[in-house]
C-alpha cells in the first residue's frame, strides 16, 4: 500500500516539489553521493517554481535540522541505553554512527520540511498534471 501523491507525507518522503507533489527537488536522488548531496534544482521541473525563494531561505532548515537531529539522537540514546545497559561507550559510539550515517538523510529532510512549510500545495494544479 502506497502513499496517496496528494499527501504530505509523500511529497516529503520522496523529495518532491511541495507546490506540485511532482518535481524533484534535489538533482541526485541518492543523499549519500556527498559530493552533490546538497544540489538542487532551481525550479519545479513540472510547475516551474521556485525552489530558491530569497537569498539565504535555508537557513532557516539549519532550525529543522536541528530538530530532527536532536530527535533522533535521544531516541538512539534511549534504545542504545536500554539494550546495552547504560554503558557509557555503546552509548557515545552508537550516537556517534548514527549521527554520522544520518547526517545526510537529516540535512536533506530539514530542507524539504523547511520548504514545505513555506510554500503551499496547489490542489487544482496537482489533479491538472494527474489527468
Amino acid at each position: 500500500m502506497g502513499l496517496n501523491k496528494q499527501s504530505f507525507w509523500y511529497a516529503f518522503t520522496h523529495a518532491k516539489c511541495p507546490h506540485c507533489h511532482h518535481g524533484d527537488m534535489f538533482i541526485n536522488k541518492n543523499p549519500y553521493v556527498l559530493k552533490n548531496m546538497s544540489e538542487m534544482h532551481q525550479n519545479c521541473s513540472v510547475c516551474g517554481i521556485s525552489f530558491f525563494p530569497e537569498t539565504g531561505f535555508y537557513w532557516g532548515s539549519m532550525y529543522m535540522s536541528y530538530v530532527i537531529t536532536v530527535f533522533f539522537s535521544a531516541v538512539n540514546v534511549v534504545l542504545i541505553g536500554i539494550f546495552s545497559h547504560w554503558n557509557l561507550y555503546a552509548l557515545v559510539i552508537g550516537n556517534a554512527v548514527m549521527l554520522a550515517v544520518g547526517f545526510p538523510l537529516f540535512f536533506r529532510y530539514a530542507r524539504v520540511l523547511w520548504l514545505q512549510i513555506n510554500m503551499p500545495f496547489n490542489p487544482e494544479l496537482f489533479k491538472k498534471l494527474e489527468a
